[in-house]
């Protein structure tokens, strides 16, 4: 990983739409502050349309850049790290979170809107490398049609779908003044998900998935998602494996099937949740398994719709219904807390 230099330049790349706007007053905070901590930076806009990545790259290719530094939600955080990986330089990525979810941050102990803590992070320069997942979408005859990096998770089936209910309702009240003061953010997730509840007792929603991890073929039936998680934090509540590292070169691959299965692993796998698969083994509680490898190929079928919705990093991934995932074992450097410690790991099971 790279060494920092006495007195890193920093480049700050922030979105002043996040938080409906709100991140403009963190924008003006971090500046403030990094002035105040002797840290030199540039500020650099996200930009809309996928033109942030080519942004950030083609600011590094100038090579007097020492640390970029993102603030906003997973999003920005995805293509800034894109952009990061596409100029080929071994440039640390340090984290100022203003996102909604933020697992991420949540995942290495870095909370939101904690601008001075997280600038004091950052100064340190402690620095992880972070397992990058590539998902590829492949054509019947096996080539490749589209791909991506992602850094949190991927997925396909009933939480995809939540995200594009989320995005319809976003734009149906953005010109709604009143309604989308109140109606926002974390409210309107909330909002999809009871619409997309509501709507699976009436339009089918299992589907059958094959998966080959590693070589080793698996066929499950009446599956009505397909999570793969890097970092351990997921929806910015759950941990899908607790024993999971972001650096060990392994994803876990977590299926849902049917709500009973929703039910128990959304009990026991809330980061701050007491409750452990031993306690619910005395209660007769049996989820589906999940899967560690480094390689994965999906098969996705469901009779009453060809393709299903993807998601990657908590957005919208388009439909399909061939993939494959690829670990890239420690691919990108981040800056993290050198004394943190996971709260989910515990001494017990």
């Amino acid at each position: 990983m790279t060494v920092l230099p006495p007195h890193p330049r920093y480049l700050l790349v922030a979105n002043p739409t996040a938080q409906s706007g709100r991140a403009q007053r963190w924008i003006d905070e971090a500046r403030a502050s990094m002035r105040a901590m002797g840290m030199q930076h540039q500020l650099m806009h996200t930009v809309a349309a996928g033109g942030t990545a080519p942004a950030v790259r083609k600011r590094l290719l100038r090579g007097d850049i020492d640390v970029v530094i993102y603030l906003g939600g997973d999003g920005t955080f995805h293509e800034v790290a894109n952009g990061i990986l596409a100029s080929g330089r071994s440039v640390p990525l340090g984290m100022l979170p203003s996102g909604t979810a933020n697992d991420q941050g949540l995942s290495f102990g870095i909370a939101r809107g904690h601008i001075d803590r997280n600038l004091s992070v950052i100064a340190a320069g402690h620095q992880t490398a972070l397992d990058v997942g590539l998902l590829q979408q492949l054509r019947p005859d096996g080539s490749v049609a589209k791909e991506s990096y992602f850094y949190d998770s991927c997925g396909f089936g009933i939480h995809p779908d939540i995200l594009m209910t989320r995005n319809r309702h976003r734009l149906a009240i953005e010109r709604i003044p009143l309604v989308r003061d109140v109606y926002r953010d974390q409210a309107v997730y909330v909002g999809a998900s009871i619409a997309k509840l509501i709507e699976s007792y009436i339009k089918p929603v299992k589907f059958r998935a094959d998966i080959v991890c590693d070589g080793v073929p698996h066929a499950l039936d009446g599956v009505t998602d397909v999570i793969i998680s890097g970092t351990p934090i997921y929806g910015g509540a759950w941990v899908l494996d607790r024993d999971a590292e972001p650096d060990d070169g392994l994803f876990e691959l977590v299926t849902i099937v049917g709500r009973r299965d929703w039910a128990i692993k959304g009990l026991r796998d809330l980061a701050a949740s007491p409750v452990w698969q031993r306690q619910l083994d005395r209660l007769g509680l049996f989820p589906s398994q999940a899967l560690s490898g480094r390689n994965f190929e999906l098969s996705l079928y469901r009779p009453a719709q060809l393709d299903l919705s993807a998601q990657l990093d908590g957005e919208e991934w388009g439909t399909g219904d061939k993939y494959r995932v690829t670990v890239l074992a420690r691919r990108l450097a981040i800056i993290t807390p050198a004394d943190f410690v996971a709260p989910w790991k515990r001494s017990f099971r």
